[in-house]
């Protein structure tokens, strides 16, 4: 380790491998590796809360969303929970590519508590941040890329930061398409960093730096990755195309919040499910297996069950031909037609695309998938979607109906991507369309009406006028 006048008067973000003895702590990871015993990932109570947040927001969104972790715990524990989740990660059956990444997160996580240690011994500056970036893997089929959980419609990687504030670690994570454009490689060179190359080589590179060298933290770094990308590209992809809802940088974060919070109450669903299995996988009911195989089909059903109640997650998470059907399953939920609505998503789930709605960690067992699903299966997700509308927040959006006055500015929108207006409507027996286009009808009448009156008041007061002046 370099000496602590080096560590504090370092004047530029610095490798991981820079500072640190990377041998060492590669070895210190196989060590790990090899002493692994039984899987005890699910004792950490705080795990089920993260792991479900998590899961579902990246199956959901495929670019442009911050998740935010913060561990409100001593530092050293998460250190030890983390490294036996990573741990718990590993397998011997995964192929050699996927092995290679799981081995550079547990390093990664080593890095983290050396970074913190010196933090606290005041060897490196309060607003240390370790930067991750994560690209795409490259030479791997489509089929081997998403049953270990990567989205392969849009090249998915990650830009993540890890820092301490108040004492706590914080952890940043945000999505973005097309990784593998030489972005990533062109923002270590322009930082005068030399790393191995290659989108399965970067992962195993830490950047250590601090808030002043990126002072909006990974949202900062986000920007810069995609300026060298080209000109209006934001999260990886073209900011021009049809149909692309995502925050510009600097809301980033709060529409992220605003995300998670609308789609709380299914985010409590899969975590009270996953802590039902744990009580199944601790009575030695299930095996881990099966934990996550049943894990896998859940986060699926809640997945489709919050496109239909907000239908602009669809074409990430289910794929476009799948879109169409969802938004019109959703729309047929609004109106009250549940019988269209069902058939909709009887559709919507049969042409899904299973490369899309990746989620990190893989897919486990995948004999029973959602697509399989029997008609009254598919029925009762759509009709626990209507039941979970009472629990959708309402939040800002564009209102689905295409005949909405409000369109194209946002307004308050519900379940369904409704607005108000439209919703009440709907719950009157009656179709917007109809009632916009009388009350459209009437927009007209009422303004002849209203020229008319006009044209007469200016009449008679010209024929006053000239009254006057004859009078005169």
């Amino acid at each position: 380790m370099e000496t602590s006048e080096k560590l504090i008067e370092r004047t530029r973000p610095r490798l991981a491998c820079e500072i640190y003895d990377q041998p060492t702590m590669e070895q210190q990871a196989w060590l790990l590796i090899n002493s692994r015993d039984q899987i005890e990932h699910d004792r950490w109570e705080q795990e089920p809360s993260i792991n479900a947040r998590t899961a579902l927001f990246e199956a959901l969104t495929a670019k442009g969303h911050l998740s935010r972790i913060e561990f409100n715990e001593p530092p050293e524990l998460t250190n030890q929970r983390t490294l036996q989740r990573l741990i718990n990660g590993w397998a011997d059956s995964l192929p050699d590519w996927e092995k290679q990444r799981r081995f550079s997160e547990i390093v990664e996580e080593l890095t983290i508590h050396e970074v913190y240690e010196d933090i606290k011994a005041g060897l490196l500056p309060e607003d240390t941040i370790i930067i991750t970036i994560s690209n795409f893997p490259q030479g791997v089929s489509e089929q081997e890329a998403t049953q270990n959980g990567y989205g392969v419609l849009n090249q998915k990687g990650m830009t993540r930061t890890t820092a301490f504030e108040d004492e706590f670690r914080v952890l940043e994570q945000a999505s973005r398409s097309n990784s593998n454009d030489g972005s990533a490689e062109r923002f270590f060179s322009a930082q005068g960093l030399v790393a191995e190359q290659g989108a399965n080589q970067l992962l195993a590179n830490q950047i250590i730096a601090t808030k002043r060298d990126f002072p909006d933290g990974v949202v900062s770094i986000q920007q810069i990755l995609d300026s060298y990308s080209g000109p209006n590209v934001i999260y990886g992809e073209n900011r021009h195309q049809m149909d692309f809802n995502v925050p510009e940088y600097y809301e980033l974060r709060d529409i992220s919040a605003q995300r998670e919070l609308q789609a709380e109450s299914f985010i409590k669903i899969l975590e009270n499910y996953e802590r039902q299995l744990n009580i199944s996988y601790n009575a030695g009911h299930i095996n881990y297996d099966q934990k996550l195989s049943a894990l896998y089909i859940k986060r699926k059903e809640l997945v489709a069950q919050i496109c239909l109640l907000c239908p602009d997650y669809a074409k990430d998470a289910m794929g476009e031909r799948s879109a169409e059907y969802i938004k019109q399953a959703s729309y047929a939920m609004a109106a009250g037609n549940d019988s269209a609505g069902m058939q909709h998503m009887e559709m919507a789930v049969s042409v899904a695309d299973s490369r899309a709605g990746a989620v990190c960690g893989g897919s486990g067992l995948e004999s029973n998938d959602i697509n399989n699903n029997s008609n009254s299966d598919v029925k009762l997700i759509y009709l626990e979607a209507k039941e979970e509308r009472k629990n959708w927040k309402w939040a800002r959006g564009v209102c689905v109906v295409k005949e909405c006055p409000s369109r194209p500015v946002k307004t308050e929108v519900g379940p369904c991507s409704v607005c108000r207006n439209c919703q009440n409507i709907f719950d009157k027996g009656d179709t917007p369309k109809q009632i916009y286009k009388v009350l459209g009808f009437l927009d007209i009448l009422f303004e002849s009406l209203a020229e008319f009156n006009r044209k007469y008041d200016a009449e008679q007061a010209e024929k006053k006028a000239n009254k006057s002046k004859l009078a005169a």
